[in-house]
């Protein structure tokens, strides 16, 4: 994907060829704070031993991290109003971004029943406090960041494709405190290497919906909000299959997503052209 630095037809700005939009500086930003906040619990985990009340209001607070992050880059230059960006859509693609997360989890579940496998569930909807907590608390935290902020920055650098590819490598570099979790007594490189291979492919599906529902909030929020609605991460491990179907299911989509993203910013530049 070629570098541009045209501006794109929602009369966003162009970043200049130097990269001083400040997406680099709030990647390292939106890292330092959540890592920072969740090392206390971490540590604990990996001592095997109990966080105490602190260090868990600390992790609960890491995840706004991205949200503190764009606030510190964009408030300077007087751009808040990008961070938090449109919000009215048309209520279908609200809705299906809230269920595209499940859909996905379901034909990965039904691809694992027909080549024999027998999943404990088929959801995995939140259960405890803590899953309904972060249901809430994760989407708001980071989607202003990711996709309010660095999406249409790195978009506008790098083309919708590879800066889609971009941020969700960034998201998923963002989640390597979250990967050391009690039930691994440590850090789970299983749980990291998930992570950092299927958060791109939802970056490109989230960037797909976001993109065509006019970059409005309330869907990456609602997108967000249904893979914490069923997170087949919390799947048993004992037969991995699941989850190589799951990732070779998302990457298919992503597949599609990437194509019509690309076939839009060529059609938009043919335009501009015209």
């Amino acid at each position: 994907m070629s570098h541009r630095t045209s501006p794109p037809n929602d009369g966003t700005p162009a970043a200049p060829e130097t990269g001083g939009d400040g997406t680099y500086g709030f990647f390292a930003l939106a890292w330092a704070w959540t890592w920072l906040l969740a090392a206390p619990a971490a540590r604990a985990w990996m001592q095997h031993r109990a966080p105490p009340p602190s260090a868990i209001a600390c992790a609960g607070l890491s995840a706004f991290g991205p949200l503190l992050a764009a606030l510190a880059v964009a408030g300077p230059r007087r751009q808040l109003r990008e961070v938090f960006g449109r919000w009215r859509t048309n209520p279908a693609w609200i809705v299906m971004a809230l269920f595209t997360p499940a859909a996905v989890h379901a034909l990965a579940t039904a691809l694992y029943v027909a080549i024999g496998g027998h999943p404990a569930q088929w959801f995995h909807p939140p259960v405890t406090s803590e899953q309904v907590a972060a249901l809430v608390v994760f989407p708001l935290g980071e989607e202003f960041g990711w996709r309010g902020f660095a999406q249409p920055r790195m978009a506008r650098r790098h083309g919708p494709v590879k800066g889609s590819l971009l941020v969700g490598l960034a998201w998923g570099l963002w989640h390597l405190m979250y990967s050391i979790t009690p039930q691994a007594g440590g850090f789970d490189p299983l749980e990291f290497g998930l992570i950092m291979v299927e958060l791109p492919l939802y970056s490109l599906l989230i960037a797909w919906v976001f993109e065509r529902s006019n970059r409005s909030m309330a869907v990456a929020i609602a997108f967000h909000a249904g893979a914490h609605l069923d997170h087949i991460e919390r799947a048993s491990r004992t037969d991995l299959r699941l989850h190589a179907l799951h990732i070779c299911v998302l990457a298919v989509i992503a597949m599609f997503a990437a194509r019509s993203l690309a076939r839009q910013d060529t059609g938009r530049v043919a335009a501009k052209s015209a």
